[in-house]
């Protein structure tokens, strides 16, 4: 990232806690979002820690949670055909009509294949739209037409290559790759598990899986660890199932602490407590308690500030409840006037750091 990009994004930064720290003036609370445009022309919501936040949090988690059970509770139907679906139709007493698979012929190939229109030929039947068909409305239709035909014909129909409909598993794990979906219902542990399982550096905590455009996290520690198989959701056609990297699940802490230095998210869990802690507190000399600040930028051009006066008698235990996300940005600010000075010259050197928040200054 170029110096100038850098230094945008630090001018956001110091202008949306120099813009927090006149709001916050002496006796004044911030119960409220404060919403403003620094000069960047960025939008930043500056969100202060309170116990009605994290009671919000907690709500909105519990109504994701079931919003992505209702989403995925879509009860398991017979397997449709699709274009590409291989067919076996087997018409006893007829062999004619069964081409013979013979010794040195697979199932495959002895099959007859719905074409990428729909459509499926067979003797005496002609063309049919097979699409959209189990495959037992599919024997009614061919037992319909060739009873023109045969008297009374017996009729077998099997799926023999299932093509149509897959998933796909990327990320970490060992085969990275596309999954056909067959008559049997496809979980996400039959998905991984397909895939040759987890590599080491799989993140269990941070599975997700992307549906008409929509993602949605689930947690594969707890189905494994803990049996919860609301966890283990059902695929569907076209899913794609990412396990992402545990070395990119962390959180940067940046300013007046003892190391400043970057924090990984463990088993999915991290709590702002816990990651002061990891760097050795705050420094008791130089810091601002009352000023500790959580960059995330998971909005895109709309980063949120979320702001921490750890001076307040329960401010510990609120930090306890505050959960961290993995690339969220922990800052604390430096107690005195000399905030922007110092603001800068922890941040500019710090570019693989800033390089996590590109995003929010393109």
């Amino acid at each position: 990232m170029g110096g100038a990009k850098i230094f945008r994004l630090t001018t956001l930064i110091v202008a949306a806690l120099v813009l927090h720290g006149c709001v916050l003036a002496p006796g004044m609370t911030a119960q409220n979002t404060v919403t403003a445009e620094v000069e960047t022309g960025r939008v930043v919501r500056i969100v202060s820690i309170t116990t009605d936040l994290l009671n919000q949090m907690d709500v909105d988690h519990k109504a994701q949670a079931r919003q992505v059970a209702s989403e995925f509770s879509k009860p398991w139907g017979a397997y449709r055909v699709g274009p590409g679906d291989v067919l076996q139709v087997t018409v006893w007493d007829h062999p004619e009509l069964t081409i013979p698979a013979g010794s040195f012929r697979d199932p495959q190939s002895s099959g007859q294949q719905v074409g990428d229109d729909g459509t499926l030929y067979y003797p005496y039947v002609g063309v049919i739209q097979a699409v959209g068909m189990t495959v037992p409305e599919l024997r009614t239709v061919l037992t319909a037409r060739l009873s023109a035909y045969i008297q009374n014909p017996q009729l077998d129909v099997r799926v023999v290559a299932y093509r149509s409909q897959k998933v796909y598993v990327v990320g970490e794990v060992a085969r990275a790759g596309v999954l056909p979906l067959d008559d049997l219902p496809m979980m996400v542990a039959d998905a991984i598990n397909l895939a040759g399982g987890l590599t080491e550096a799989a993140y269990k905590s941070g599975v997700n899986i992307s549906r008409d455009g929509k993602v949605y996290e689930i947690d594969l520690r707890a189905l494994y660890d803990f049996a919860d198989a609301s966890q283990n959701l059902m695929l569907q056609h076209g899913d794609i199932v990412n396990v992402l990297d545990r070395s990119q699940q962390r959180v940067f802490v940046l300013g007046e602490v003892t190391r400043p230095s970057s924090v990984e998210i463990v088993n999915g869990q991290l709590t702002l407590s816990a990651t002061l802690g990891d760097v050795g507190g705050v420094n008791q000399r130089t810091s601002d308690p009352s000023k500790i600040f959580v960059i995330r930028g998971s909005d895109g051009d709309n980063p949120k500030i979320f702001h921490l006066d750890a001076k307040q008698a329960y401010g510990l235990l609120l930090a306890e409840r505050f959960e961290m996300q993995a690339q969220d940005v922990v800052f604390v600010d430096t107690a005195g006037v000399s905030r922007w000075n110092r603001v800068i010259s922890q941040l500019l050197p710090s570019i693989s750091v800033i390089g996590i928040l590109d995003n929010v200054a393109q």
